[in-house]
């Protein structure tokens, strides 16, 4: 049978939602062309009409994922998601069945306007678009779904019977495979992946060359929400430039939400801001919002560093 749908993105979030959740069920919903599926043990009030909720616990999505692969697998820690994320076509097959196209995204984003990133002409000439993990699309063909078992590169069985997160929906992971393949993959880089381990919001630039690096930032930039569009401004040449963007991902940030209207909005460095409608954005806005501080980014380079090495402790001596 023809798949009728276009595009499904699935969401997994366990434990209560993050405070600026509603934000981004809004950019959800400016999305109406896309269909996108939580799977979560938490309410969530008048979700949007694209919106699917699929009420469940992590015991039950790992019952679920074990009982299709047919071994025991380990998946106790919400993060740990992550590294079955590339086998969801296989996996969730029973909720993507009708779909021409699915995906997987995290909920620490503000989705843009995906339609025009996206679009059917794109999609259709690829057999996956992206490849950093926070939003990645895969062509629903039982071929490109089973790709995730193929030989070479991370094994998905040792995946998925360790308790450490692999990385397997990342650049080493499953593209690795695709590449491998000869699968057709599509590694534009038209969105805002903040670094996490600055508190100046700078898009990370891994996988680049110097050339490309360079377009990414710049020392004076800004990142806002507009009216189902996300877009940088920055100061150039003399003068404000915009750029429009895919979707901003903003990870381990905690952010603050200090506004009351929804439709337009700055996405700062510790939160989100008012915003006057328009593309007007000012200098002064982007210093109180993403300025520079010497005093933030040694706070956060020592925060990076207590996470390095308590993670290699967790790995290393307590195994887990």
């Amino acid at each position: 049978m023809a798949k009728s749908k276009k595009l499904a993105l699935v969401i997994c979030y366990f434990g209560p939602l993050p405070a600026y959740a509603d934000l981004f069920f809004r950019s959800v919903k400016a999305n109406p062309t896309i269909d996108f599926i939580l799977a979560t043990d938490q309410l969530v009030k008048n979700p949007p009409a694209n919106l699917q909720v699929k009420y469940l616990t992590l015991a039950d999505l790992r019952e679920k994922f074990q009982k299709k692969l047919g071994f025991a697998i380990r998946l106790h820690a919400p993060y740990k998601i992550c590294d079955y994320r590339p086998a969801f076509g296989w996996l969730l097959s029973d909720w993507l069945k009708d779909y021409r196209y699915w995906g997987h995204c995290d909920l620490d984003q503000v989705m843009g306007d995906l339609e025009k990133f996206l679009p059917e002409k794109l999609l259709e000439k690829y057999d996956k678009v992206y490849q950093h993990g926070h939003l990645t699309v895969f062509r629903n063909t039982l071929t490109n779904n089973l790709r995730f078992v193929a030989k070479g590169g991370l094994n998905y069985r040792q995946v998925f019977q360790t308790d450490l997160p692999c990385v397997f929906d990342e650049v080493e992971g499953i593209q690795k495979k695709f590449a491998r393949l000869g699968a057709k993959c599509c590694l534009k880089r038209d969105f805002a992946d903040i670094y996490s381990w600055r508190e100046q919001m700078k898009r990370t630039t891994s996988y680049l060359s110097r050339r490309e690096k360079k377009r990414l930032n710049n020392f004076h930039q800004l990142f806002f929400y507009e009216k189902g569009r996300v877009y940088r401004a920055y100061f150039a040449g003399g003068k404000m430039n915009y750029e429009e963007l895919a979707y901003l991902h903003f990870p381990k940030r905690q952010m603050r939400q200090n506004l009351y209207q929804t439709d337009s909005y700055f996405i700062g460095k510790d939160g989100f801001y008012a915003k006057e409608p328009g593309f007007n954005v000012t200098m002064g806005e982007i210093k109180r919002y993403n300025g520079f501080s010497l005093a933030g980014e040694v706070r956060v380079k020592l925060a990076y560093w207590t996470f390095i090495w308590s993670r290699r402790y967790r790995k290393y001596v307590l195994k887990r």
